[in-house]
């Protein structure tokens, strides 16, 4: 403002009028704030709707689209726990049906027949954002769910929450199911005034007592859950708020700050991403602050991100989806130190080359055994037998039995000297294994004997 009528006046008048009026509004500037002349830059905002709200006066410092009807997806957890509180008793102990053990993720792991306490119930709600405990809490509280939903818009209009309707507790999509940033605050400023509901939404971790009415005297296990709020631990003066996701929803969230004896509440529904909500969450609340004259806190270190486990069966597009979350309880596990190994000179590993199989000599009566390069298997090659050649069939050689001859008519017929007689060995005949040869044929000619009838007729005719 005051810049334009310091153009305006130097156009008009030249420098000196320009400059006459820069100095008024730097003296006066302080003054006129105070009479509502204060100009001041409003946040650009990327969710759909957002209220900004000082629970103590009422008064709305920041609005965008305030009362434009949207799905508030688990945000409407808020408004179940605020019912539940004023109609249960937290030490109550309540059932789990087979209706609720089946509700759509997030679920805290509740089964059919088993029982918690309304207070244990309440964390699983806001912290771990179980369907499962909503519904337990709404049969309890309503006996129906159709009955629970019926005291929810109800409390709604007492609230002043006109333009909201809710026809389940955990704020999975349905068409009729809706509400508006200004009455999301409204109800989140009504909560906070329940004392237990504010030790719940400022908690950042808890472990759940759930009891099972199987065995003989009963079990119990013990179920933890964590706080999806990141504001807490990272924004200073964070009292405690809820947080929610449906693929129709987007990015929700409600919750409240106190800083200086000052009290915001900031609603945001419909915001693109993740990182888009929690940069809005901290824009508006800075804006806010800044508006009562109270410095922003130093910028907090990056957080780590964290590491989620799904146990459960992923999300649907018209399921709750957990955001991460921003405190964890301390891990038990240890972790063992473990000196590193003395540094070796590492080789640049040789090209792959095909290589010789090595050949293992054995002793002779055994076959040579093989040892591949590469799997160092034992192979034991199949080697074919060489083919033995079959010799030609012999005739058997017969030995006929000779008579004693006189040794003067013996040596008279053959010419030669008399003597003892004498009788000339035979040899025997050898197999052939491979073909004969002509020279070993020709041998075994020479030494067959004369056939035996032929013998005694040359015997007769001497005598």
């Amino acid at each position: 403002m005051f810049l334009k009528l310091f153009f305006d006046a130097f156009r008009n008048g030249g420098p000196y009028p320009g400059i006459l009026v820069l100095v008024l509004g730097i003296v006066a500037g302080p003054a006129l704030g105070q009479d509502g002349w204060e100009i001041s830059l409003q946040p650009e905002v990327a969710a759909l709707s957002a209220v900004l709200m000082n629970p103590t006066t009422g008064e709305v410092l920041f609005a965008k689209e305030p009362h434009l009807r949207l799905p508030p997806a688990s945000t409407t957890k808020v408004l179940t726990a605020l019912v539940t509180l004023e109609r249960l008793d937290p030490n109550a102990r309540v059932l789990v049906s087979p209706q609720a053990a089946s509700a759509p993720p997030s679920r805290i792991g509740l089964r059919a027949g088993e029982a918690a306490l309304t207070q244990d119930l309440l964390y699983g709600l806001m912290l771990k954002s179980g369907n499962d405990a909503a519904e337990t809490l709404a049969e309890a509280g309503g006996g129906s769910m159709a009955g629970f939903a019926d005291l929810m818009n109800a409390r709604a209009w007492q609230i002043g929450a006109r333009n909201s309707h809710f026809v389940n507790p955990h704020g999975l999509p349905n068409d009729d199911h809706y509400s508006t940033a200004y009455d999301l605050a409204l109800i989140f400023r009504q909560a906070m005034n329940h004392p237990m509901f504010a030790d719940i939404v400022r908690t950042r971790n808890a472990a759940l007592r759930i009891e099972s009415s199987q065995g003989l005297y009963g079990d119990w296990r013990m179920v933890p859950v964590v706080n999806h709020n990141r504001l807490l631990g990272s924004y200073e003066g964070t009292l405690g708020g809820k947080t929610g996701f449906t693929l129709k929803a987007r990015r929700c969230f409600v919750g409240e700050v106190d800083r200086g004896g000052v009290r915001l509440i900031v609603a945001i529904l419909n915001s693109p991403n993740s990182g888009a909500l929690w940069n809005d969450a901290r824009k508006l609340l800075d804006y806010g602050f800044a508006h009562y004259g109270l410095a922003s806190p130093p910028p907090a270190p990056p957080e780590p991100l964290p590491i989620l486990v799904r146990r459960e069966p992923a999300a649907s597009s018209d399921e709750e989806e957990n955001d991460e979350p921003i405190a964890r309880p301390a891990p038990v596990a240890r972790v063992a130190m473990i000196r590193p190994a003395a540094r070796e000179e590492i080789k640049a590993p040789m090209p792959d080359r095909p290589r010789e199989p090595m050949v293992v000599r054995a002793a002779p009566s055994v076959k040579p055994v093989v040892v591949a390069a590469r799997t160092r298997e034992m192979v034991r090659p199949t080697v074919a037998p060489r083919p033995m050649v079959a010799a030609k069939p012999t005739k058997p050689l017969v030995l006929a039995a000779v008579k004693p001859v006189d040794s003067r008519k013996f040596a008279k017929s053959t010419g030669m000297a008399p003597g003892k007689p004498t009788v000339q060995p035979v040899r025997p005949a050898t197999a052939v294994i491979a073909k004969p040869e002509k020279r070993e044929i020709a041998k075994v000619a020479a030494i067959r004997a004369e056939p035996p009838a032929k013998l005694q007729k040359v015997a007769m005719t001497k005598r």
